[in-house]
């Protein structure tokens, strides 16, 4: 079907219309003088004409165009007869794509009429065979795709047969004008670069000449060859008094120079006035080498500034030393370093000379990233102190979760990196001393004890929660009384608290969390500092750490002279001791601050032993995609679009998880299939059996907590390790509370009550009367609260373990259900048996 033509592209049209006959009448003259070379020097002007014109005409210029497509067809059919029986590489040997080669193609390749055939296949096979003149013919046909890695490979092959030539590479890189993102080795999607082509020295000559001719031409930028670097002077020289396009002018500034010809740019800038100086020096820096330009413009001493300021903007929001930068500034002086300042301006490095102030704590309001990080580095202002910035500091990170998943992640990254500038402002070793110091602080900040009246208040800690106790005679108080609310004492120990909450929820979801799951070594000085802090205090005691002899047990019964290590649970499932300290923790009524002991383990399953390098474990769940994106970003991962190779990665250990999904758009537009979940070295996909087991089991606990609590469908939510966890939850208080009438079998535990026998499954709740059928009217109390004789070793993140576990224990007590709906439901189902 023919397309209409917009009224605001007929002109257009016409024009290309027009010219492209007269194309036709050209190409039909060589026809007639039988001139093949100027047919085959023909057809990719032509072919570059059309893309011009099809940018002209709004698109679809050749679906509108239909008989000068068939006088093209008819003209070189004509000129390069297709012989009977041709074989692919004949077919394709051809200056235009007519319709009888693009059938005979098709023919030949078992490809439908639709698409465009592909020829990496035919490539390799070519190469294999060492077959010099079918490589050329891939290389510069018309008909079929060859990709790009494809046309990098026959170009490989070519070159070690000493067989590349400027016809070649220059139609190469006129087909595909990004075609060096594979020649010099880089990833367009900024991922780690894979090595460059065999063949990338021989290129750039060739491309360096296409460059210099096509930019002399006043060729439009989009149009020259991309990512390959110019070599040589003259393509700097050019660009001192370009006067085109400034992305052209950028790319011939920035051309790669010898040490020699930098000293002859030198020599001739100084001649020049001070403008193309100023011009050379910025067109340099994206080069690499504007420090030897300083001397030109004075700025000599500045060279050690230089380079930290060309470090900074390369390396992104990351720790910087700021004692560098102090000692670079001085060296340069006052009135050279606001010279260079004003060439190359830098936020981190005018925040560490006091400089920008204003304009740093506007950004950090606009949450602008490198903004935050150069809060930290700011010298403290006058009356402020380093616990000041530090708690200004953890409020702006209050803001993060509150942005979107990957902004969140990166917003977290800059305030610690925020951080570790604070702590060389307050001259601590690191950000981890400087989180000690300063919380230490903070709780030593507790107000002392205080009274109205008959009544005396205090903060105080309950294990790893701040509460205020109200106390009159002795005896606690159940609610404050309204003489102590009136009080303004009581709001600045609710300050307090909130403080010391805070505090705790930072200490748990971020260092112990942390701990356990990496297993990072804690030093006798970090521990002791932890210690001071009074939710440390609370709550450290209850973990389960390894200490350098090996020896495994609560802190109180290890060395902590040297390192000690939080255990994983694997740790302890390994060395047949899991069930052991599950029972133990139990026994001593210890409510760990993070799931340890009874944490979700995973190990390999023979399917994925058998897969090798890929897991399929939760393949196939589909989640609500915003939901999923917080969860993931929450847990450290970093989540992409749909056309990235992975669409969710996080660091594991020394490697990366990376997870695919399918989707259409990004997470949090709509719902997401869960894919194949590999892990990374670099580029290279690493066997799961060589996964360091913890690393392994910690990036699934990541994906079942996604799958469960975002998964859209109810029967696939079942998750069989988290049942396991409340399994060995269940064994422990059944040995601990004597529950004879309960018994743990898979993941359903049997409950034997006087009314019946039950079911309840550990994972959804359900409960199964024996042999009637489901209870499942369930009044709003009837397992809804914690069970008086429930006890949860761990701080419950998971509420649904608390409702299946009261639900058992109330069963095994059934004979004191009182609830009517409740009993007429089991009058009724005991009656069926």
């Amino acid at each position: 079907m023919q397309h209409p033509i917009p009224d605001v592209h007929l002109e257009a049209f016409a024009q290309e219309r027009d010219a492209l006959w007269q194309r036709v009448e050209q190409v039909r003259t060589a026809v007639k003088d039988g001139d093949l070379a100027l047919l085959r020097e023909l057809g990719p002007i032509v072919r570059e004409q059309l893309r011009r014109g099809d940018d002209r005409v709004g698109g679809k210029l050749e679906d509108r165009i239909p008989d000068i497509d068939q006088a093209f067809s008819e003209a070189y059919d004509e000129a390069f007869p297709l012989e009977p029986g041709a074989d692919v590489c004949a077919v394709l040997d051809a200056p235009w794509p007519t319709a009888t080669r693009d059938a005979a193609l098709r023919a030949l390749l078992g490809w439908p009429v639709w698409g465009t055939p592909p020829l990496d296949e035919v490539a390799d096979r070519v190469i294999a065979a060492g077959d010099v003149a079918a490589m050329r013919v891939l290389v510069l046909t018309p008909l079929g795709r060859v990709t790009r890695p494809a046309v990098t490979r026959l170009l490989d092959a070519l070159h070690a047969r000493d067989a590349l030539d400027a016809a070649l590479v220059e139609h190469a890189f006129t087909v595909d004008r990004w075609l060096g993102n594979t020649i010099v080795g880089r990833d367009p999607s900024g991922g780690a670069p894979p090595p460059p082509a065999a063949c990338a020295d021989a290129v750039r000559p060739y491309v360096d000449e296409m460059l210099w001719r096509m930019t002399s031409a006043g060729v439009p930028d989009e149009e020259l060859p991309q990512v390959v670097v110019p070599r040589g002077l003259r393509f700097v020289l050019r660009a001192l008094d370009w006067t085109g396009e400034e992305k052209t002018g950028k790319r011939l500034g920035a051309a790669e120079l010898s040490s020699e010809e930098l000293a002859e740019l030198v020599a001739h800038l100084r001649q020049r006035p001070l403008e193309v100086r100023l011009r050379a020096f910025h067109l340099r820096r994206e080069a690499g080498d504007a420090e030897g330009l300083l001397p030109v413009l004075g700025l000599e001493p500045a060279s050690a500034l230089l380079r930290l300021v060309d470090r900074i903007e390369a390396g992104g929001v990351v720790r910087y030393d700021r004692e560098l930068i102090l000692v670079a500034a001085e060296a340069a002086g006052p009135a050279t370093t606001e010279h260079l300042l004003a060439q190359t301006p830098c936020e981190l490095v005018s925040a560490a000379l006091g400089r920008n102030r204003a304009a740093v704590l506007k950004r950090v309001k606009n949450n602008a990233l490198a903004g935050i990080a150069a809060y930290g580095m700011l010298p403290l202002a006058e009356g402020e102190t380093v616990l000041d910035r530090y708690t200004a500091l953890r409020e702006i990170a209050k803001r993060g979760p509150k942005l979107g998943p990957n902004r969140r992640h990166s917003h977290a990254a800059a305030v610690e990196v925020a951080l570790e500038h604070l702590a060389q402002v307050a001259g601590l070793p690191d950000a981890s001393r400087l989180e000690t110091e300063c919380e230490i602080e903070l709780a030593d900040a507790t107000p002392p004890p205080w009274s109205v009246g008959d009544y005396t208040v205090a903060v105080v800690m309950d294990g790893p929660d701040p509460v205020i106790t109200v106390t009159s005679g002795g005896k606690v108080m159940k609610s404050v009384p309204a003489a102590v609310r009136a009080d303004a004492r009581y709001t600045a120990s609710r300050e307090h608290q909130d403080l010391l909450r805070d505090q705790a929820r930072r200490l748990r979801t971020g260092v112990i969390e942390r701990l356990v799951a990496t297993g990072t070594p804690v030093g006798p000085q970090e521990l002791a500092g932890l210690l001071r802090l009074p939710a440390g205090a609370a709550m450290l005691p209850a973990l389960l750490w390894r200490d350098r002899t090996g020896q495994v047990g609560l802190l109180a019964d290890v060395d902590t002279t040297g390192p000690v290590t939080a255990v994983h649970p694997f740790d302890l499932y390994t060395s047949g001791r899991l069930g052991h300290w599950q029972a133990e923790i139990v026994r001593r009524r210890l409510r760990q601050p993070v799931k340890q002991a009874f944490r979700e383990l995973y190990v390999l399953t023979p399917a994925e032993r058998e897969a090798v390098d890929v897991s399929r474990r939760f393949a196939g769940h589909t989640v609500t995609g915003r939901v999923a994106g917080q969860l993931l970003s929450g847990r450290g991962w970093r989540t992409h679009g749909d056309y990235a190779a992975y669409q969710a990665t996080r660091p594991a250990g020394d490697l990366t998880a990376a997870l695919r999904c399918d989707f259409h758009g990004y997470f949090g537009m709509g719902d997401v299939e869960i894919g194949e979940l590999r892990f990374l070295s670099g580029r290279d996909i690493v066997p799961l059996a060589d996964v360091p087991p913890t690393v392994f089991s910690e990036v699934m606990r990541d994906l079942d907590l996604v799958v469960s609590v975002a998964g859209t469908d109810p029967a696939r939510l079942d998750s069989p390790a988290r049942a396991q966890s409340r399994a060995e939850v269940l064994a422990a208080l059944i040995d601990d509370l004597g529950l004879r009438r309960v018994a743990v079998e898979g993941a359903v535990a049997v409950v034997h009550g006087s009314r019946a026998v039950y079911r309840v499954h550990l994972t959804s709740g359900s409960i199964h009367v024996e042999p009637g059928g489901y209870l499942c009217v369930v009044p709003a109390g009837f397992g809804r609260k914690p069970h008086r004789r429930l006890f949860l070793p761990f701080a419950d993140d998971d509420p649904m373990t608390s409702v299946v576990l009261s639900k058992v224990l109330l069963l095994a007590e059934d004979e004191k259900i009182t609830d009517p709906s409740v009993l007429a439901q089991l009058a009724v189902l005991t009656a069926r048996g």
